[in-house]
């Protein structure tokens, strides 16, 4: 049974974060320059006029759109498969593993640069990382103990 990762609300999210991160330093940095130059519109904004403002902040919005959707894809990608008495997924590199759901040792959560996920320790044969945005993320964690993973999570 495969289980899908929630990546249309990772885009959302990152849609919304990178636009924000983005805009509120150019904000202050249009603050500044308006104050700095004697509180002149013109001086302030004279290689972009004010009317191609929402242009511009719609042009960040369209970069980081497009930028979060790669990243989302990449998310959606990190899909973990149980199936022939195998947990099938990807390592921290993004390698496919493979891991005899009898031969994981333990499940341990990770968070590291923005990673949130459950490292499924096969020993020998690796890690697979289940991400915390997996769709019936409880339903895997106890299909995994009823097969004879050891899971304390």
């Amino acid at each position: 049974m495969k289980y899908e990762v929630l990546w249309k609300n990772e885009w959302k999210k990152l849609t919304k974060f990178m636009s924000v991160a983005i805009s509120i330093p150019l904000i202050f940095v249009f603050i500044s320059r308006f104050f700095a130059n004697d509180m002149s519109l013109e001086v302030t904004f004279e290689h972009i006029s004010i009317l191609e403002l929402p242009l511009f902040f719609g042009g960040i919005v369209a970069f980081s759109g497009f930028f979060s959707f790669l990243i989302a894809l990449y998310i959606k990608v990190c899909a973990v498969v149980v199936e022939n008495g195998k947990l099938i997924g990807r390592n921290y590199w993004c390698l496919k593993r493979e891991i005899p759901i009898s031969k994981i040792r333990n499940v341990s959560p990770f968070s590291n640069n923005g990673i949130e996920a459950l490292v499924a320790d096969g020993g020998v044969h690796g890690s697979v990382y289940i991400p915390m945005r997996t769709a019936k993320l409880q339903e895997l964690l106890n299909h995994l103990k009823e097969e004879g993973a050891n899971i304390d999570a």
